[in-house]
């Protein structure tokens, strides 16, 4: 089978592999599509933590299922993935936190994914790690299920709620669904942050309620006069260009910040006077990737038009271009770019 194989940094071939078995237990998927994340383009320049090779690439996945020796599926259901395998039986897991296991295995990270025809999936992934595909969501939508899932999980655990003012910094493919999804989950105000010329007129997609362009004005300002300067109430990092110093400054009293966004390393510390969480009841938390549930509830999202990931989808082509897809999500150039088979 034709599958995208990062041997090793900066070493990405369109090569013929073996087409894996159905495992004891577990299926076998002919992938339909999948979206390129930015992730992707991250672990093939740079690498990343839980990235072993050679690896076949690719975590958002729409497929279809070829062959099944689980219970709970069968030979022709359309599926999304999840793409955890946590080993469901640590405190974490059982606490519905799978995505914080200490065992945790990632489709296209530690097993291989779905840029490629067919994948296996084992059968400690399921039945968790699959959800059938209603008629009326494409395979191309559904594969967005899982950048959706993981901003359910942000604003999940940054509390985002009734009343809140949102701001989201960066107005990429996962800032848009961030701030699509702030509205949904009851924001009073939905702020969004960018400094590409690009991406501040591609904010519009989501509706926001302004967008601060940063090469025109510095964010402190952009917020307070957006907001009558009391502040935004949320911040949602969705974007690895932040200076991270100034978020505090921003924020209205009992603030939260969320770093949804890994930043590059020479960027990821900054100094924080404790007073000020002190006396003014800030919060700030992390949150990586999203657990089953959260997939789960993206997903049905979708189904019932309630984030319109189909205004994401800027370019599907087929694998034999995926070194101009990849080199096209390096760049910037549109939001996302799903390979289809």
């Amino acid at each position: 089978m034709k599958a995208v194989l990062l041997e090793e940094p900066a070493k990405l071939s369109l090569a013929e592999v073996d087409t894996p078995s159905c495992p004891k237990g577990g299926v076998l998927l002919e992938v339909a599509c999948c979206a390129i994340c930015g992730t992707d383009v991250k672990m093939f320049r740079r690498g990343h933590r839980d990235l072993k090779y050679p690896r076949i690439l690719g975590h958002e996945i729409a497929a279809v299922v070829a062959c099944s020796e689980h219970p709970d599926f069968k030979a022709g259901d359309r599926v999304q993935v999840y793409p955890g395998i946590a080993c469901g039986v640590c405190p974490l897991c059982l606490q519905g936190r799978e995505n914080l296991c200490g065992q945790v295995k990632i489709i296209g990270f530690n097993y291989d994914g779905g840029l490629a025809e067919y994948m296996a999936l084992p059968p400690e992934s399921l039945p968790s790690g699959l959800n059938i595909i209603p008629e009326n969501v494409s395979d191309e939508e559904a594969s967005l299920a899982e950048p959706l899932a993981s901003c359910i999980h942000s604003q999940s655990v940054s509390r985002v709620g009734d009343g809140d003012r949102v701001l989201v910094l960066g107005a990429g493919p996962l800032g848009l669904l961030q701030a699509m999804l702030a509205r949904h989950n009851g924001a009073e105000k939905v702020l969004m942050a960018e400094v590409l010329p690009d991406r501040v007129c591609g904010a519009e997609l989501a509706c926001p309620d302004g967008v601060i362009d940063l090469a025109k004005t510095s964010l402190k300002q952009g917020v307070y006069e957006q907001t009558g300067g009391t502040g935004a109430d949320v911040i949602l990092i969705a974007s690895s260009g932040v200076e991270v110093g100034e978020l505090p400054s921003v924020l209205s009293p009992g603030g939260r910040i969320n770093f949804f966004s890994g930043l590059p390393k020479d960027r990821s510390e900054f100094s924080l006077d404790a007073n000020t969480i002190h006396y003014r009841e800030l919060a700030l938390s992390g949150s990586y990737g999203s657990t089953p549930a959260d997939n789960t509830r993206a997903l049905s999202l979708i189904t019932n038009g309630i984030i319109p990931v189909k205004k994401l989808i800027s370019r599907v082509t087929g694998i034999s271009d995926i070194e101009e897809a990849f080199l096209g999500v390096e760049k910037l150039k549109g939001l996302k770019t799903i390979i289809k088979f």
